[in-house]
């Protein structure tokens, strides 16, 4: 047969609840509880007890001191405030917005609540109970001032009452002034401010339930409050104060009564005098569940006291962080840390209590008493000093009883013991400065640095652990939250002041963080920086201006812990341009008009240069000119002579051939016949 999804009831919606938290208490209780009220013991010096009675009552302090040692140094690397934490920016746009979100994490968890505080808390649960558990939530609060007003008009009175931060407390009265007929308002009011925020809280570890087969299906808080709580939580009134019987689960817990041993007195204290003050139990359970018989499991959020249903809601994560200081794979809670120190409390203590007993019995050993050999019993037994005893016969009559010495290999086997437990917890006193041989002649600084940094490591990888478990979920629920519910605010980013509004960001899925733990290496990695940054200046790169000198050092006074960045540096963006010397502004001056007389003689010489040339190329010109017109004029007179003698040839020839034309022709008898010959022919 198939079966449907259903619709769950309220009764079946709270049913689930209460059987996973029964089995969830019934693990706890049957698994855990003892295991950490033995290591509370332990570290509270309470066990082991006296063997027996009159014995030595000293308590070896392994167990506080190995988490108190392991304590200090995580709490240290994450208490100094250098934003170990971050938003990186998911492109070059959202640089500014990773930067927001950073600081107003950082505010969130050192400002609005005690960072130092929750830090501690979840260690050292962490340490003792296997796990550290915080919640982190959105907390609804007002903050409310009484004032009162008389003699207001009616217009003031009715200006205030309409103000939505008023809430009158009174009803107001009207009084008339008989002689003016004038009305006055009197009454009192109460001026409430939203103050609400985010919360982180420590949560005992009795407090938390899980599933721990499936820790994601489900997990609740279950804490103690009074009914008028509740009602002031904005629960109906009509369910709260419906709730009877015995609903008080967590009244008797011998966790939190052996906590309280030593300060608070013991046994109920459901005593109030009124219904309002009775203590009950409240779970507030986070369960993944198919409520709707849609077919698939959603997260509820159900606020229930015993199987009454107070409210419920789909919510899309838990509050719940945690932190396992020892975390094993496939296991939900991990491994105890000072569990591993019991057996060596133990040991040392069991050693430490023989010495003393045997000091006490080599200072009052037991006596040898012959029969009738002290007149006075009473005379052995008093201790006082300079007490007189009575003996029949000095040195047989009484003698020490023979004790057995103590093994002269119970100071070795106690250095052996401390020696393991510094290789079970990776807590050395070289780690803690107590080892004074480290500062011997024959180590030098550099080796005891070395061999400090390397008796850290696995406390490092605590720290790391912490981080990527505890650090970078608490600050994406708070990113969150704050987006869902916070408000604007103004915080200082950089040493500046800036407005942010954390319900215009965007969704974030990851952090990132940054693993320089301790002051050692935050020394290490300034001091690069700063070594960058001298060599860039001495190779007076063009790829290093002011502004990226800005940057490596913001960086380093960031990286040292030093958030008022601007008390320090200023950046070159907000800089004006520097104001000239009046002295360099004259050596300008000067420059400039040599070099302006400079360039006009250097322009007059080229000219004159040009000139030259010029003139040279015009006589070169003119005298090619004048020898072409010689040449020419020499050719046309030898044409010249040579047309003469050619002419003068001609009128030779003419004139000869005219004589002997002449001759021919015979003159007269009484005539002589003549020629002129020219005598150039």
């Amino acid at each position: 047969m198939k079966l449907k999804p259903r619709v769950l009831s309220d009764e079946d919606l709270v049913g689930a609840c209460v059987a996973r938290a029964e089995r969830s208490s019934s693990f706890v209780d049957s698994n855990l509880k003892a295991e950490r009220r033995e290591v509370t013991m332990y570290y509270q010096g309470k066990k082991p007890f006296p063997l027996r009675e009159g014995g030595s009552k000293f308590v070896s302090q392994d167990v506080y001191e190995s988490v108190e040692a392991i304590k200090a140094q995580l709490t240290e690397a994450y208490s100094a405030g250098n934003n170990i934490v971050s938003f990186a920016p998911q492109n070059a746009d959202d640089v500014a917005l990773a930067e927001q979100a950073t600081a107003y994490c950082d505010y969130v968890f050192f400002r609005l609540n005690k960072g130092l505080e929750i830090h501690n808390g979840v260690i050292h649960d962490s340490a003792i109970n296997r796990l550290g558990i915080a919640k982190v939530y959105w907390d609804k609060r007002e903050t409310c001032t009484g004032y009162t007003f008389d003699g207001a008009s009616p217009e003031d009175a009715n200006q205030l009452i309409q103000d939505p931060q008023v809430r009158l407390t009174s009803k107001p009265k009207a009084t008339v002034d008989p002689a003016t007929s004038a009305v006055t308002v009197s009454g009192e009011f109460d001026r409430c401010e939203d103050s609400s925020q985010i919360v982180i809280d420590v949560i005992p570890p009795e407090e938390f339930l899980v599933d721990s087969r499936f820790p994601d299906r489900y997990k609740a808080h279950r804490s103690r409050m009074t009914l008028g709580e509740l009602v002031e939580n904005g629960y109906d009134p009509d369910i709260v104060y419906g709730i009877t019987g015995d609903e008080d689960d967590l009244a008797l817990d011998e966790e939190r009564l052996l906590r309280d041993d030593d300060t608070v007195v013991t046994g109920l204290d459901n005593d109030s005098e009124d219904e309002a003050g009775r203590l009950v139990t409240v779970h507030e359970s986070y369960i993944r569940i198919d409520a709707e018989g849609t077919g698939r499991q959603q997260l509820w959020k159900v606020v229930h006291v015993g199987t009454t249903l107070l409210d419920k809601q789909k919510v899309s994560d838990h509050p719940f962080v945690t932190y396992s200081m020892l975390p094993e794979p496939h296991s939900f809670y991990g491994g105890n840390f000072a569990s591993r120190t019991i057996q060596h409390a133990n040991t040392k203590t069991t050693l430490t209590r023989a010495i003393i007993e045997q000091a006490v019995e080599a200072t009052n050993p037991r006596w040898q008493v012959a029969r009738g050999g002290v007149a006075n019993p009473r005379e052995l037994i008093d201790n006082r000093r300079g007490g007189i005893v009575n003996v029949r016969d000095v040195g047989t009559s009484v003698a020490p009883l023979p004790s057995t010495p103590i093994n002269p290999f119970v100071l070795q086997t106690i250095g052996m013991v401390d020696q393991t437990r510094e290789d079970t917890t990776g807590i050395s006193r070289l780690s803690q400065g107590l080892d004074k041989k480290a500062l011997s002649h024959q180590n030098s600084a550099g080796l005891v640095e070395q061999l400090t940094s390397n008796s850290q490591v696995r406390s490092k990888v605590m720290a790391r652990h912490y981080a990527v478990q505890f650090l970078a979920p608490l600050f994406l629920k708070i990113y969150a939250i704050g987006i869902e519910h916070d408000r604007d605010r103004i915080l200082s980013i950089a040493g500046n002041f800036v407005e942010i509004t954390p319900q215009k960001w965007r969704s974030r899925t990851d952090v990132t963080v940054d693993m320089t733990l301790g002051y050692d290496e935050r020394d290490q990695q300034a001091q690069e920086l700063l070594s960058f940054d001298k060599y860039m200046i001495e190779q007076r790169s063009r790829l290093y201006g002011e502004q990226q000198q800005y940057n490596v050092l913001r960086k380093v006074l960031l990286v040292k812990g030093h958030k008022n960045v601007q008390d320090f540096l200023v950046d070159p963006k907000t800089l004006q341009p520097p104001a000239p010397d009046p002295k360099m502004q004259a050596e300008v001056a000067k420059i400039t008009k040599e070099t302006e007389v400079l360039e006009r003689e250097t322009a007059l010489k080229e000219q004159n240069a040009q000139h030259k040339v010029s003139m040279d190329t015009f006589e070169a010109r003119l005298k090619q000119q004048f020898q072409a017109a010689d040449i020419d004029l020499k050719g046309r007179d030898a044409d010249r002579k040579d047309h003469e003698t050619a002419n003068r040839i001609d009128i030779a020839q003419a004139e000869l051939e005219l004589a002997i034309h002449q001759t021919q022709v015979a003159p007269p008898a009484n005539e002589k016949a003549s020629a002129i010959i020219s005598p150039n022919g």
